[in-house]
């Protein structure tokens, strides 16, 4: 008998050039630190991000304070806007506003601040009016226009109650007119005789002249009282005086507003038409 013959050990197959893998993939290890290289990335990315936006917020939010600062310094429309006859009959009103500067413009005019405590200590509003000009030289004095006066800043007076003056815009205003004087008479309590111009105030005038400063604010009277006819066409009682013209509103009786200072200020300044009214001979005084 023959010995049985064992089958041969098994081989295995291998194919030609192959490398036997005797590492971890390449592959593998750049999908595993991928991520860490592209994080700096991604950072820079979000940095820059918000960067963008914080500087378009930034824009948005000057863009809005601009917008609001602009609708309130806007002055109001023509329709509601006050003239400046009509603010005279408020009880209080800031002087800081609109005011015109021109038949076609409109402009904020400030209280310049040299002015700003001499404006209330000369009259406020009702003697002054509103500010209608800077601050600026005239005949090498520095002034200030309003509506009613002009007031003028006399440093060599520092220190004293005529430091700060205002102008003699009555007897600028009248000009080349002349008005006639009455006879001289008694000063009594209700008319009172001037005896440095010659002419006599009396009734509400003299009253609105003791009562609002006095020959400090107006001066003295350089016309009688009469009536005259402004450029506009409207009459009023009038008086003038060194530093304003004074004017009767009986629509305004029983209130402090029944006189009330012309604008002569305005008309100086932006060089109005005057009026021509011829005053009438006075009436003796009985």
């Amino acid at each position: 008998m023959s010995e049985p013959v064992s089958p041969p050990p098994p081989t295995t197959k291998t194919e030609p050039n192959s490398a036997t893998p005797s590492t971890p993939a390449p592959a593998a290890e750049l999908a595993a630190t991928r991520p860490l290289r592209q994080r700096p990335a991604r950072n820079n990315r979000l940095r820059t991000g918000m960067v963008v936006a914080l500087v378009v917020l930034l824009f948005i939010i000057l863009a809005l304070i601009i917008a609001g600062i602009g609708s309130f310094r806007r002055p109001s429309s023509a329709q509601n806007r006050l003239t400046p006859r009509d603010l005279i009959l408020q009880p209080t009103t800031i002087a800081t506003t609109v005011a015109p500067q021109s038949s076609a413009s409109t402009a904020v005019v400030d209280i310049a601040p040299r002015f700003a405590a001499a404006y209330q200590q000369l009259g406020g509003l009702r003697r002054l009016g509103l500010p209608i000009s800077p601050a600026l030289l005239l005949n090498g004095r520095e002034v200030q226009w309003f509506e009613r006066a002009r007031v003028e800043y006399w440093p060599e007076l520092a220190g004293t109650p005529y430091e700060f003056q205002i102008g003699l815009v009555g007897v600028e205003y009248v000009a080349g007119r002349t008005f006639l004087r009455p006879e001289p008479f008694e000063s009594r309590p209700d008319l009172r005789y001037f005896l440095e111009t010659g002419f006599g105030v009396g009734g509400l005038f003299l009253q609105f002249w003791e009562e609002n400063g006095g020959l400090m604010s107006f001066g003295y009277p350089i016309s009688a009282e009469f009536d005259e006819v402004q450029p506009d066409g409207r009459a009023f009682r009038v008086q003038y005086f060194e530093r304003a013209r004074f004017e009767l509103h009986p629509e305004a009786a029983g209130t402090p507003y029944v006189v009330q200072l012309g604008l002569l200020g305005s008309a100086l300044y932006f060089g109005e038409s005057r009026p021509q009214t011829v005053q009438p001979r006075p009436t003796p005084v009985p």
